[in-house]
């Protein structure tokens, strides 16, 4: 997902990482289910800087790509746990494995087709993983270079005839309906990671490279009609066919989507709910905090209320490269002030304090606190300077400048003077760089970046922490081309030992030995201080009078966007 997916996205921003099905599920505290009709408004904190399937890096990118891409499979679209479970999408089933996980075949439906019209087949999901391997363009999901065989010498189908004609030998197609996987290692979860935008078909004929970015050709519900630089506009595609995809429901005729960072007045005109704003819901952006306890305090607008958890982690990542003493980032992270970070945020209503970077929600979930921040939300200071004491005894003291990235908007700006305060008080001067919310994780993705503390999210692609740990912290998986926007590892973390372990953690194929050995990653990498766990995440999000169908999905910690509709 992710940046927070799929995210690493604002909200995870990284993908953030990550495509899941829709549905009318969810509905039950709404007075009446969606119906079909009208023009859906749906606000975003910063217009999406990708749609092209392939570059989708944020929980918000992934979430809206929905609408124009289908998947080999999808994840269900029902609030509770169901929602972790896939389905096949374009394909009949959720993939047939075989060799030791090794080997997955899936086989696409009659009668998928293009907004043209054109058939889907076998050559345009290969087309669309090939493609991922150009360098063109950076790619945030790393799935298909990780998982996939024979692809250490493979630079995509633009150069060298496309591997001489053969392709990417790894992704076979048996026939025009039929798709076989060869993969590098048994991955017994490899049918979650066929649900990820990277693996989605891209017709060759209407691929236009780096442009595509801005127009992708649809074989969803929708297709774009307009892409300007505050909105985009989603009309139905007539060639989808709601027989074909049972998960999304596609309720209204034209869905408007509009940046707006402004948080308070989005919230207040919500509230409100007049004119259009009766049709609008903020998908990426909680309730601004000064209006939190009249949210959960009136039944009336609490019931307009989307909320829920999920298993998204709100972070700090420290650059190792930039801070490469080990004491001096755990100064670092024992110095944090998360209550003070919590309140400004508005409160527990937006998240529990975290000490680990695998969520609760997770089975690879590990419960340690290797900092004692649980007992000492405030931080610890005095070990803090300790630590800082002693490093200036060894001749390396810490830098008492750092700078910050952060997405620049009012709200985040608000949670990083927080930050500022807090490490004043250790004799660190924190110099805050807001960076354009549309272009922040292409920017903190090139890994020559010169942050010091970078503002981050991670909402799992999947409920399994090989969709935590190899994305944030596999050194091999650092893109070494200069001027790349993919990298998701932004502490820069290179490990032998961890990569090592990432590895055969993969290679695991009995679950919960497998559960095991990311929970214990989760700890080891804990000890190195490269990122600081703030929150796991909470959503409340707010939807005008006339909005229907909303729950919060746990692929995006967003209101399932194809779900959603109008009474």
């Amino acid at each position: 997902m992710l940046a927070q997916r799929f995210v690493a996205s604002l909200a995870g921003l990284t993908l953030l990482a990550t495509a899941a099905a829709c549905s009318d599920a969810g509905a039950e505290n709404q007075p009446q289910p969606p119906r079909t009709g009208g023009t859906l408004r749906v606000v975003v904190s910063a217009k999406p800087a990708h749609l092209d399937p392939q570059r989708i890096a944020t929980a918000t990118e992934a979430n809206v790509s929905r609408l124009t891409t289908r998947t080999l499979t999808t994840f269900r679209s029902e609030p509770g746990a169901a929602a972790s479970e896939i389905v096949g999408d374009l394909a009949t089933d959720a993939g047939r494995p075989s060799e030791g996980n090794r080997v997955w075949d899936f086989q696409l439906k009659d009668d998928i087709r293009w907004e043209d019209g054109s058939p889907i087949t076998c050559a345009d999901v290969k087309y669309g993983v090939e493609r991922s391997f150009s360098s063109l363009f950076s790619v945030a999901q790393p799935y298909a270079k990780t998982y996939l065989a024979g692809t250490d010498n493979y630079a995509g189908p633009f150069v060298g005839g496309n591997n001489n004609g053969k392709g990417l030998q790894s992704v076979q197609c048996v026939d025009n309906r039929n798709i076989k996987f060869t993969l590098s290692q048994p991955v017994g979860d490899f049918g979650y990671t066929a649900a990820m935008s990277v693996f989605a078909p891209v017709l060759a004929k209407q691929d236009t490279k780096g442009e595509y970015d801005k127009k992708p050709f649809s074989n969803g519900p929708y297709k774009l009609q307009e892409n300007t630089d505050q909105q985009l506009v989603y009309v139905r595609n007539q060639y989808w066919d709601r027989k074909t995809d049972s998960v999304r429901k596609a309720y209204p005729d034209k869905i408007v989507i509009e940046a707006n960072g402004d948080l308070p007045t989005v919230t207040s005109n919500l509230l409100q709910s007049e004119g259009d704003w009766a049709d609008a819901i903020d998908l990426d952006k909680n309730v601004a905090p000064n209006f939190v306890q009249q949210v959960v305090n009136d039944p009336a607008l609490s019931s307009r209320a989307v909320q829920g958890s999920y298993g998204g982690i709100r972070y700090l990542s420290l650059n190792t490269k930039r801070i490469p003493e080990l004491d001096c980032r755990r100064a670092l992270v024992f110095a944090f002030n998360k209550r003070k970070f919590r309140a400004a945020a508005g409160g527990s209503v937006f998240g529990d304090y975290a000490n680990t970077m695998i969520a609760p929600q997770l089975k690879a979930h590990k419960d340690f606190d290797l900092y004692d921040s649980t007992a000492n939300v405030e931080g610890k200071p005095d070990v803090a300077m300790k630590l800082m004491d002693d490093q200036r005894t060894k001749g390396k003291p810490c830098a008492t400048t750092l700078t910050l990235a952060i997405p620049e908007q009012k709200d985040i700006r608000r949670l990083a003077t927080t930050m500022v305060e807090t490490y004043q008080q250790i004799g660190i001067q924190i110099k805050v760089n807001g960076i354009d919310p549309e272009t922040y994780f292409d920017v903190i993705g090139n890994p020559a970046n010169t942050n010091d503390l970078l503002w981050a999210g991670w909402i799992p692609d999947w409920a399994n922490g090989s969709a935590v740990i190899p994305p944030l912290f596999d050194g091999r998986l650092i893109p070494t081309k200069a001027n790349a926007t993919n990298n998701q590892n932004y502490a820069l973390l290179n490990d032998p030992e961890i990569n090592n372990d990432i590895t055969a953690a993969l290679e695991e194929s009995v679950p919960e030995r497998q559960y095991l050995l990311w929970g214990e990653l989760d700890e080891k990498i804990a000890s190195k201080a490269v990122a600081i766990p703030i929150i796991y995440m909470k959503a409340l999000r707010m939807s005008g009078t006339k909005v229907r169908g909303g729950f919060i999905h746990p692929q995006f910690g967003q209101p399932d966007l194809c779900a959603l509709g109008l009474a």
